[in-house]
Parts: structure tokens; sequence; C-alpha cells
């Protein structure tokens, strides 16, 4: 009975898992789709650290996406929120972090924001949503 509880268990954690991920077979790469993309802000770092201790169910190796990245997600053919419908959860107001440094200042980094697919730059220390992503192996 207890082993079956087991994988009862980790079969239910892996159907969890599958519903907080959005996979990207073209640019084989796999999204985090949960709530915490939507309802928290943070820092550049405190976003890096999130995705790097970030794991969901199997998955693990989580990180910021590039700016390029980003952009692949982006649908904008939709308006608030501007981002594929594949995607359950987004805050469509604000801008979503990337790891890439924005030129100008190497304090401040590009973002996205998904009310209109719009590209923007941000100070380190502000706070905006995260949404990590890693490679498909």
């Amino acid at each position: 009975m207890k082993k079956t509880l087991i994988i009862l268990t980790s079969v239910i954690s892996m159907i969890n898992a599958e519903a907080l991920v959005v996979k990207d077979d073209i640019n084989k790469l796999l999204w985090e789709d949960s709530m915490h993309t939507e309802d928290t802000k943070v820092n550049h770092m405190e976003a890096e650290a999130y995705c790097t201790d970030l794991e969901i169910g199997e998955y693990k190796s989580w990180r910021l996406p590039t700016l390029t990245e980003l952009l692949t997600i982006v649908d904008y053919k939709r308006y608030k929120p501007s981002i594929l419908k594949e995607f359950d959860h987004v805050s469509k107001d604000t801008l979503y972090w990337t790891s890439t440094v924005y030129a100008r200042s190497s304090d401040e980094f590009w973002g996205v924001s998904f009310k209109d697919g719009a590209t923007s730059n941000a100070a380190q220390t502000y706070d905006r949503q995260v949404r990590c992503v890693q490679d498909l192996k």
C-alpha cells in the first residue's frame, strides 16, 4: 500500500508540474506558468535567485530568459495580454525581467510588457515580474 501511495503521489506531482509549464518545441524552451508569474514582483537579483532555486516537479535548471527568448512568447495579435494563448498566468500591466543587460547602463536590464509586447529597460532595484525558462533537452 505504501509503495502504491508513493507512486500515485509521484504521478500526481508530475501531472501538476505539467500544468505549471508551457513547452515550446519550436524554440526548444520550457516556460514556467505558475501563479507566481502573475502575482509576485521582485528586483532583478531576487528574480535570478528565484529562477536558480525553482523546481517544478522533475523540472530543475531554470534561469531568467534573454530578451530574445522572452519575445518569442509575445503574441502581437493580442492585447492585455499580448502573450501566447497557451499561457494561463500573466500580469498584463508590468514588465517581466530578462537576463539581457541594457547597453547604456550595466545596472539596468531589458524587460517585456505583456500588455502590448513592448520592451523597455529598468534599473535592477525595481520590482518587476519574473517568468523563468529552461532549455528543452
